[in-house]
This record gives C-alpha cells, structure tokens and sequence, in this order.
C-alpha cells in the first residue's frame, strides 16, 4: 500500500446561519468556522470541487460559495532572479570602545 498525496483546495462558503455549519462536515474537512462574520472554510479534493460546490449552494442556511485563490498566492519571499548581497562597512567593524556621548 502506497501512500498517494491527492491535490486539496480551500472552499470558503459564506452562511445565513453559522448554527447549521456543522453540517458541511460530510463535504470536506471544516477548518474553521467564523461566527462573528458567518462564514467556514472546508477543504475537499480537487476533483469533487464542482459537484460539492453546487451541492452547498444549494443548502438553505448558504448565502454563497467561493473558491480560495491561497494556491495562486506566491509564498516565498523574493523571487528566483532576484539575488541581493550584504555589505558591511569596515569602519562599523573596528575594536575601538563606544563612548557613552556616541549613543
């Protein structure tokens, strides 16, 4: 038995009514579930994106259903071509003791 890592994304599903959120477990996992602003986020397969979706849109206690753009977002910082150096100052780096009127 192998384990097969299968492509997840993030539904963010805006709700009428937070009490009856629990009920989006047999869709996805439910990460998070905000009752100050009403709405949960759930993760699900790729594939079954779609057709879960639809089937959430329809529930009586969601207002809308959206899908999270965090995949498009670049998470590293600076880019591939982008190379920078440090420079330091000889000066900075001289033994001489601080006066206490310098700092």
């Amino acid at each position: 038995m192998t384990f097969v890592v299968k492509p997840r994304c993030s539904v963010i599903v805006y709700l009428k009514n937070v009490r009856q959120a629990r009920q989006l477990r047999r869709f996805g996992v439910v990460n998070y579930i905000s009752e100050k602003m009403k709405y949960a986020v759930i993760y699900m397969d790729e594939q079954d994106i779609e057709t879960k979706s639809k089937l959430i849109e329809r529930l009586g206690f969601v207002s809308s259903v959206s899908l999270s753009h965090w995949s498009e977002v670049d998470t590293t910082v600076g880019g591939d071509g982008e190379s920078f150096e440090l420079m330091i100052d000889p000066d900075e780096l001289s033994d001489e003791p601080v006066d206490e009127e310098e700092l």
